[in-house]
């Protein structure tokens, strides 16, 4: 670990164009600083100068002091911090600005909570009968407490309208749940209205039975996950509002004042990435921004049952590409690939809802117990699905289709007919799709992005790169893989074998008791809150595995995913669980062997991000020649690690963000 200043550069290290001999001055100076370079060695230095829009000295105090002229900006930082401009390789830029929906902000609320707020929204929004009421930042995850009167999401959302179709779009873009109003809009191929219920979703609907909750006679209970909100027609599946001028310079904003200088907007429409372009030509970037290409496949289908046209699909990424080439900072050079969704499930329906990821073994089937009085979750055992009884509901389901056959086999066995049923999750799009859209992309000159949160998922991601690697292995693009919740063993060494930079969320990785709650019970034997941080769970060693995939000689980058969970990036937090993998609440840490030391969690936003964007030749570390885009902060970050205040990381102040050797945003 370094010290306050661990290694003084001098202009013969660093300045590789003698540039104090050529009398060359700047026209910033920052000196007396804790300047962390992230080159690579991970050295540390005092002072810098810049000139222009390029850093053109790095190292010691004496060497930058020969480069002040008369017009010279002089800052004396007096051990203030300075590193790199900040890159979140994972963000969702036309969400991280609130608009003028109905927004729960992921605040949590338990069902009868939910309906007088909601129906506030319905009276604000002054909504006619039959329009949708559209609600953005439900918390998935927290509140959601049911009662004797409201059961099921399902019941709280008619509770609030029947005369209204509605939402809740989970801060996560990926949960949803929705109202009786809402499911019976579902139509068939043909686009028939038939309405979602225990028939249809055993007939027409039947491939979208992983991603609906159900109750415990096969009826939906609201709970309506990934692509089947689809069926139903929301009218906006990701919340986000049109791209004003005003939402452009106020995401501006929100970055600068976050110390973010790159993104990679990880889900973008051609016709987002069109508005972004027309607004830049307006009102330059004040970022560099990578955007990822994504769409509704159904618009590349011959037919529902046939897969999205790949050479469609890059023909428009292309077009997007070469029609928005003048922009400056802004590179449409990436793809998105969904493989799998994600990996909670619902305790609190009955029978619970499986997570939906795509998993190498199946999902558990818990029983859980809701405890009213202290709104908590206890495991009181599993299924056994290999029982006599499930092994007859497996052989022969239609023997339990009524609900006094289901409330017999109930009786008998203690648990539900529907829950002898095992799951491995699913994917987004076919095997074969994703294999072979992942080497199309790659073979035409772009960067892949995929999501995948399952280890199955993980498996197909890096099976689907080393085939793109093989077909294409002078390609220029980059591999990333967004999450990675969960990875097998067996899978760690490839990601540095094929050069695949994970792209880790590392605020998801503070143990919640709440959350670990809707994920641990289904993939290990939970029996009390403390087994969810048993150190021998498949979900514990395996899950986040950040230090792991550095020690096999891997790089790993970060990024937020605003606006999941919150709108607000915050880099340093993510930075701090990084670091500590902790609650600061409870001292709860999970897994530290998986820690980052600060140098590698700065890394993994700093220059790792910049070569997972291509773009670590401008950008990324602070060396001669690079682009000044930097950050300054208040504290030492150094100085918190080395005094055991870890956990302060997230409450670093930032004093000014540079870019291109313009301030930016200055806290004064």
């Amino acid at each position: 670990m370094f010290g306050r200043i661990a290694l003084v550069l001098t202009a013969t290290v660093l300045c590789n164009t003698g540039c104090a001999e050529k009398k060359l001055l700047a026209e910033h100076v920052f000196l007396d600083a804790v300047i962390y370079t992230a080159d690579a060695d991970q050295r540390t230095a005092e002072a810098m100068a810049v000139a222009g829009d390029k850093i053109v000295f790095i190292g010691s105090n004496e060497g930058a002091m020969a480069l002040i002229g008369a017009t010279t900006t002089v800052d004396r930082l007096d051990g203030k911090m300075l590193i790199p401009g900040l890159h979140d390789s994972h963000i969702h830029l036309p969400g991280i600005i609130e608009g003028d929906s109905c927004d729960l902000a992921s605040e949590p609320y338990s069902l009868e909570q939910l309906v007088p707020r909601l129906q506030q929204c319905i009276k604000d929004q002054q909504l006619p009968a039959g329009e949708w009421l559209s609600v953005d930042q439900w918390a998935f995850s927290s509140g959601n407490q049911p009662s004797e009167k409201l059961p099921t999401l399902r019941a709280a959302l008619d509770e609030v309208s029947r005369q209204h179709p509605i939402v809740l779009l989970g801060n996560d873009g990926h949960h949803g749940a929705t109202n009786s109003a809402a499911l019976a809009l579902a139509s068939d191929e043909q686009g028939k209205q038939i309405g979602l219920n225990r028939t249809t979703l055993a007939t027409e609907f039947a491939q979208y039975k992983a991603l609906i909750g159900t109750d415990e006679f096969g009826e939906p209970n609201g709970i309506i996950n990934e692509n089947a909100r689809k069926l139903v027609h929301v009218p906006n599946l990701w919340g986000y509002p049109e791209l004003t001028m005003d939402r452009y310079n106020a995401i501006a904003s929100r970055l600068a004042e976050s110390g973010i200088t790159s993104v990679l907007d990880a889900a973008l429409s051609a016709d987002e990435i069109d508005r972004f372009a027309q607004l830049a030509r307006q009102q330059p970037l004040s970022y560099r921004m990578s955007a990822a290409f994504f769409t509704d496949f159904s618009d590349y289908r011959s037919s529902a049952d046939k897969p999205a046209a790949i050479a469609a699909l890059i023909a428009t990424l292309s077009a997007a590409r070469d029609r928005n080439s003048d922009v400056a900072n802004l590179k449409v050079d990436t793809a998105k690939v969904f493989v799998d969704g994600v990996i909670e499930g619902d305790p609190l329906a009955n029978p619970p809802t499986l997570p939906n990821a795509a998993q190498l073994n199946p999902y558990l089937q818990p029983l859980f117990d809701y405890h009213a009085a202290s709104h908590s979750l206890s495991v009181r055992g599993y299924v056994d699905t290999s029982s006599d009884g499930c092994q007859r509901v497996q052989r022969a389901p239609e023997t339990v289709t009524s609900e006094q056959q289901q409330a017999e086999f109930y009786a008998k066995e203690g648990f539900f007919s529907s829950q002898c049923q095992l799951s491995y999750g699913v994917f987004e799009e076919p095997e074969n799709f994703i294999h072979d859209y992942t080497v199309a992309l790659f073979k035409a000159g772009f960067s892949v992005h995929s999501h995948a949160i399952g280890d199955r998922a993980v498996r197909l991601a890096l099976d689907s790169f080393a085939a793109a690697r093989k077909a294409a292995p002078e390609a220029q693009g980059t591999l990333m893989m967004a999450h990675v919740q969960l990875v097998h063993p067996d899978d760690i060494r490839r990601f540095a074998e094929l050069q695949v930079y994970p792209v880790f969320t590392y605020a998801w990785i503070e143990p919640l008791t709440d959350y670990l709650m809707m994920v641990t019970p289904f993939i290990d034997k939970v029996l009390s809150a403390d087994d969810l941080l048993d150190d021998q769970g498949y979900a514990y060693q395996n899950s986040y595995p950040a230090a792991s995939i550095l020690a096999a000689g891997g790089r790993v980058a970060g990024g937020s995913d605003a606006p999941v969970d919150t709108r607000d990036p915050r880099p340093f937090f993510n930075i701090e669980k990084a670091v500590t993998r902790g609650n600061d609440l409870t001292g709860a840490v999970y897994n530290s062997a998986e820690k980052l030391s600060l140098t590698d969690a700065l890394d993994s936003y700093t220059i790792r991000g910049a070569q997972a964007l291509r773009q670590e030749a401008l950008t990324g570390s602070l060396e001669v020649g690079k682009k000044a885009d930097f950050v300054i902060l208040q504290e030492n970050l150094f100085d918190l690690v080395a005094t055991g205040r870890s956990d302060s990381i997230s409450d670093a102040r930032i004093l000014s963000t540079w870019f291109d050797g313009e301030k930016i945003y200055s806290a004064d």
